[in-house]
């Protein structure tokens, strides 16, 4: 048996306890929904061939990936038959007393936050008003540096979570102002709910931010980060339905 105090000091979340195993359920809905998104986004891009819907599906693949190891960082944390079972398969690199053990956790935030935020990276490469990238040199090095600013601002997260929600709620603020100059430009309601979904996102990621003042900052948080997935999904859901008659930017 695993000592839970082992973890505690790892927590990256200020998760209320009443809400310590819920949160799982709404993120596990939030994988399910990104695969999704991703799969009508990968369907519309065989409709119409553009590169941007592909890499939309690349993106929401991304947080998906980032959702699993959320799932699996908190799993470890709520219950004690998971720490037991990770204990096992770690004390072989982890030493006897599991000295090691931190290492490894903390390596489970980096997976779940570099995923996540590169995944919004790239949504807000493609809000910005289409064109042809990656053809100069310049943007390839600013895309590198972008990359580099990800992961090491993952790192730091580790220690700070506030530095990613931070960092994410600046990358969403970015995200929604594109769509809605987009939509200024266009006037296509789908660009429109797709700008409300990650609006209701942005929202989720500044309640995160503050959840150190209080705690229950996080469930609304994970509420509203729900419900703007599910705008997203419906918002792609009516698009393939409409065989993309009406794209969604």
């Amino acid at each position: 048996m695993v000592d839970r105090g082992l973890y505690y000091m790892l927590q990256l979340h200020f998760t209320p306890e009443w809400f310590n195993g819920w949160d799982l359920v709404l993120d596990t809905i939030g994988l399910v929904i990104a695969l999704l998104i991703a799969a009508f986004s990968w369907r519309i891009y065989n409709m119409h061939k553009e590169n941007r819907y592909a890499y939309f599906a690349l993106a929401f693949v991304c947080i998906a990936v980032g959702f699993g190891f959320k799932l699996l960082t908190n799993g470890i944390y709520y219950f004690e038959p998971i720490r037991d079972v990770a204990a096992g398969v770690l004390k072989p690199v982890a030493g006897p007393r599991l000295a090691f053990a931190d290492l490894f956790y903390r390596a489970g935030f980096f997976l779940e936050m570099a995923p996540w935020l590169g995944g919004l990276l790239l949504l807000f490469f493609i809000s910005q008003k289409p064109r042809e990238r990656l053809h100069k040199y310049y943007e390839l090095t600013q895309i590198g540096l972008f990359v580099y600013l990800i992961l090491l601002i993952s790192v730091v997260s580790n220690f700070t979570f506030f530095v990613f929600y931070l960092t994410s709620t600046v990358l969403l603020s970015l995200i929604v102002l594109n769509y809605y100059k987009n939509y200024l430009n266009n006037g296509n309601s789908n660009t429109l709910r797709v700008m409300w979904a990650f609006m209701l996102m942005l929202c989720a990621h500044v309640l995160f931010v503050f959840v150190f003042l209080w705690s229950g900052l996080y469930f609304f948080g994970e509420v509203l980060l729900l419900a703007g997935f599910l705008v997203l999904l419906l918002t792609y859901t009516r698009v393939v339905a409409f065989r993309g008659v009406k794209r969604v930017a």
